[in-house]
């Protein structure tokens, strides 16, 4: 269901103003924020239009310019208002629509009654002769709103949570992905963070020597020292390590040939190791990470993990999508079985006025009041009451209206009783809708998630295959390092001598040391780096296979649930027909037997075919719907059709955007 033009407050207080927007999905839940769906609802509203509604039909039905496939609701009337708080507010214009009203009428016999329950307007169903509980109507955006608002999880029946719970879709897993501190974003990017180090160390030796020359020309040696460190390091993503320390060194002992009893020694360094051929460039080092050796999936580079992510965000549309279209579903069984009830409950009441004639007429002793006449109308009367216990709660454990009616709550998060029942006020489409297939095949090819998520893993093994030709090359890195000294009786200190302070020694530069040189090394054969290679391209080629059958499977699907919306419409179509023929064909023989020209096994059986006539038009009405929904989810339009759109909280990577529409 499409919402008009929509005022939508970020969660920074931002407004923003939006076209067609029914509902923004906020995941995440870090930093105490309970992930939610929120959702952003109109103001004002308007009517809606074609190109609102579908990006390619074009309805060949004149009267109905800009017939909205998902709102069910003729041109021109006005979409539903939704409110965050949302069980509360009922869509008064859909819920009064004329449609609806004369369905209902002969249910109830136009005495429909509304009450409030749980500050809801419901309806208590009038005379109620179908034994259910006091209705609630719910409209296509409302469902929407009470299924996204608030839930932690996606609600699909399809998930035995208790069995198995980790197939569940929660808020959270996107989350879980960003923040896994072994292979998400974060854990690569930090390969590259500066090291900061430093130790403070004493040390007291008593050590005494057989030769004395080893002792430094004494027998015993008796020495304090101290060492204090402070160093930095650094990894850039062009592969490079950098490196800096300063150094304080202490040393007092006894040996006779010091020129000082004690003395302070204080020097800088800095170096840096280069990579030339392998492990050296940005790209490398942001697909494998540092420290990277073939055989490995490279799942700690960065490119690598940001992609694990995106491949999570879409495995969540997936599944949110899945969820629509069984919410869908769901929804329009329950209408269907509704209309079911309907039928049988007219034909029920138009059993038991025939069995009540021929009970007349048997008391009567007239014509066609017979015993098995009697019994006969009779017959069929409890045979309708028997069919009207089976829609309500069907010999089968899991069908049946009240069966229905409790899984659609479950899916909604609502109490599964609480006095009322949930009532589709929205009716199923009913008009013909014209698609270009190429252009459905294209948007296919762009928008499938499940083609999305696929070109995403043939990147990263082309990815990975790029990290491991690089270990085909030799090891050979640049190194250089340049230090700088000082030496003194005291470390700051003030005297003639020219090592009074190693201080004073250190800044005058006069002992400055460097290095400069290559290092290099390879292993002969380079098998693992050849197998790792090889290894990588069959990925790839696998992936590529992949992907291509995955195309050729969706413009399998796209003709499937191209032709079902054709077969569909026709069996819609046809259905027409054959209730007005059944409808005429029950006029006539009431009329016949009513002026005594027919027996009563003619009317008990034009009253049979109109209840399959109706059960039939009302399945098929529920066949179309689908149809369109299918072929907008196989096209991977459904979510954007529908105005649904994926937000991240405060442990996302980014903050999603919502565009206008066109």
């Amino acid at each position: 269901m499409l919402l008009p033009h929509a005022r939508i407050f970020d969660r920074y207080g931002c407004l923003h103003s939006r076209w067609i927007v029914a509902c923004l999905v906020i995941i995440g839940g870090c930093r105490g924020h309970r992930p939610a769906w929120q959702i952003a609802q109109s103001s004002v509203p308007v009517k809606p239009s074609a190109a609102s509604v579908q990006p390619f039909p074009s309805p060949t039905d004149a009267s109905i310019p800009g017939a909205d496939t998902f709102a069910g609701v003729a041109a021109g009337k006005q979409a539903s208002l939704l409110r965050l708080a949302s069980h509360e507010d009922v869509d008064d214009a859909t819920a009064n629509d004329a449609a609806f009203e004369q369905q209902w009428d002969s249910l109830t016999g136009g005495d429909e009654q509304f009450a409030s329950v749980g500050g809801s307007e419901v309806w208590t169903g009038g005379d109620g002769e179908d034994g259910l509980p006091p209705r609630r109507p719910l409209s296509e955006a409302e469902m929407l709103t009470i299924a996204l608002t608030d839930a932690p999880a996606i609600r699909s029946l399809g998930i035995r949570v208790l069995s198995n719970p980790e197939s569940l879709t929660t808020a959270y897993d996107r989350a879980i992905e960003v923040t896994d501190p072994f292979f998400g974003p974060a854990a690569a990017l930090a390969e590259f963070d500066s090291q900061l180090s430093a130790n403070l160390n004493t040390a007291n030796n008593d050590r005494v020597f057989n030769n004395a020359t080893l002792g430094g020309e004494v027998q015993e040696l008796v020495q304090d020292t101290a060492e204090a460190t402070i160093g930095w390091q650094k990894r850039s993503v062009s592969g490079a390590v950098f490196d800096i320390q300063r150094v304080h060194l202490y040393d007092n002992n006894n040996r006779q040939a010091n020129r000082f009893p004690n003395y302070w020694e204080s020097y800088f360094e800095a170096g840096v190791r280069q990579p030339l051929l392998r492990g050296a460039g940005r790209t490398f080092n942001e697909i494998a990470g540092p420290n990277a050796s073939p055989g490995f999936n490279f799942s700690n580079g960065i490119l690598i993990a940001r992609m694990n992510t995106q491949i999570s965000d879409i495995d969540f549309r997936i599944a949110l999508r899945d969820f629509v279209q069984e919410l869908y579903a769901t929804y329009w069984t329950l209408r269907r079985e509704y209309q079911s009830l309907e039928s049988l409950v007219e034909a029920k009441q138009m059993a038991y006025e025939t069995w009540q004639s021929t009970l007349a007429r048997r008391e009567a002793d007239l014509q066609g009041g017979e015993a098995d006449k009697e019994a006969q109308a009779r017959s069929r009367y409890y045979q309708l009451r028997r069919q009207i216990i089976n829609v309500l709660d069907a010999d089968q454990p899991q069908s049946g209206l009240l069966v229905t009616e409790r899984r659609l709550r479950q899916m909604l998060g609502m109490p599964i009783n609480e006095g009322v029942i949930l009532f589709p006020v929205d009716p199923p489409a009913d008009v013909k809708y014209v698609f270009d297939f190429p252009a459905l095949v294209q948007r296919g090819l762009s928008y499938r998630d499940e083609l999305r998520r696929q070109s995403i893993r043939v990147q990263q093994e082309r990815y990975r295959l790029i990290a491991a030709k690089n270990f085909l090359l030799p090891q050979v890195d640049l190194i250089g390092r340049y230090r700088v000294r000082g030496f003194g009786d005291d470390l700051f200190g003030d005297g003639p001598d020219r090592f009074s302070s190693a201080f004073d020694d250190f800044y005058s530069f006069d002992h400055q040391e460097w290095q400069f040189g290559l290092e290099m090394g390879v292993p002969v054969g380079r098998r693992q780096a050849k197998a790792a290679v090889a290894n990588a391209k069959l990925q790839l080629n696998r992936q590529l296979t992949i992907l291509d059958q995955q195309q050729t499977a969706l413009r399998a699907e796209i003709s499937d649930a191209y032709s079902e919306v054709d077969a569909a419409y026709d069996a819609l179509t046809v259905s027409k027909e054959i209730l007005d023929a059944s409808q005429d064909r029950y006029d006539a023989s009431l009329a016949l037997y009513e002026s005594d020209k027919i027996q009563i096994e003619f009317l008990l059986d034009a009253q049979q075919e109109l209840v399959r006539s109706q059960q039939q038009m009302a399945e098929d009405q529920s066949r179309y719907s689908m149809s369109l929904i299918q072929l907008n989810a196989v096209a991977g339009t459904l979510l954007a059709d529908l105005g649904i759109n994926v937000a991240y909280g405060p442990c996302g990577t980014q903050e999603s955007v919502v565009e206008d529409h066109p």
